[in-house]
């Protein structure tokens, strides 16, 4: 058996009710064998943390809290946001916004009795003047100021700026990421769906991650598909979490590209996981059952 910690992106699929919450956490772990949560982090970690800390103890003890929601409205509200950000201002504002998420990880950890939080998923914004000098300086001081039991800060590839597509991110490319990551001790990881979709190409996930085996600084892979056309969930080439293949036909991740990136990892991942959407009707156990044809292959 796998012993990889396996982490589930479950606020993507996560169902409505909190009854319904608790039973799909439940089914996380005994069915699936999750052993953490990647948690969104918008302006604050739950509107009842202690329900949260309650449901991570004793069992959900490798989660990642992502910064990725948080940011991205900030984006969005204003353009010059990001740990990345040539704008001071914005630098500041991204810094102030994770060290925010260091003290809420230090929160449910005290509130569960025991630590819970691994790591936090941090990103190279702003999107299209990301600059990487601010990215290590940024990343610098945010190291300076943590414990040594603090979360890992852990970078999360997201698509790079890249003219010749759309894309939605649009931050640092993985090389300068690379170099930022050995000069500081950070460890990369990758999404399957946002490496794809930098240059609307299946095989890079699999080669952003031989990349950052190759530089000794690969961290994990979140496996979060990512289509070539209109689909159940939107348009094509967005970040929408799709599901595995065999449940969305225009998802591109599917046994193979699967497989692919976990044979390019040679187990040198430090965690793993999934992170997908569910139709808004499905029920727990369809839910847990969709995320499930992608843990098979983790576990």
């Amino acid at each position: 058996m796998n012993t990889t910690p396996l982490v589930i992106g479950a606020y993507a699929a996560l169902p409505a009710t909190r009854a319904d919450q608790e039973a799909f956490y439940d089914r996380l772990h005994a069915d699936l064998g999750a052993t953490g949560l990647e948690l969104p982090f918008r302006d604050s970690i739950h509107d009842d943390p202690t329900w949260l800390a309650g449901q991570l103890a004793g069992r959900f003890t490798d989660s990642i809290i992502t910064a990725i929601p948080g940011t991205m409205m900030r984006v969005w509200d204003g353009g010059t946001f990001g740990l990345a950000s040539p704008d001071e201002d914005g630098r500041n504002a991204a810094t102030a916004f994770t060290r925010a998420i260091i003290d809420s990880a230090r929160a449910l950890d005290d509130a569960a009795g025991h630590r819970v939080i691994a790591g936090i998923h941090i990103h190279s914004a702003p999107s299209v003047t990301a600059n990487r000098d601010q990215f290590l300086r940024s990343l610098t001081e945010l190291l300076e100021g943590m414990d040594d039991d603090d979360p890992h800060l852990i970078i999360e590839h997201c698509d790079r700026y890249n003219e010749a597509v759309t894309g939605e991110k649009r931050f640092l490319n993985i090389e300068q990421e690379i170099a930022i990551a050995k000069e500081t001790g950070i460890g990369i990881t990758v999404n399957w769906g946002r490496s794809a979709m930098e240059a609307y190409d299946p095989q890079l996930p699999a080669q952003h991650i031989q990349a950052l085996v190759a530089e000794g600084v690969f961290e994990g892979v979140m496996f979060s598909g990512a289509g070539d056309k209109e689909n159940t969930f939107g348009a094509a080439w967005a970040d929408l979490h799709l599901p595995h293949h065999m449940d969305e036909p225009a998802s591109l991740m599917d046994d193979g590209r699967i497989t692919e990136c976990l044979s390019a990892a040679g187990g040198a991942q430090k965690y793993h996981g999934a992170k997908i959407q569910a139709p808004a009707e499905a029920d727990v156990a369809t839910r847990v059952t969709m995320l499930g044809h992608i843990t098979r292959h983790l576990r």
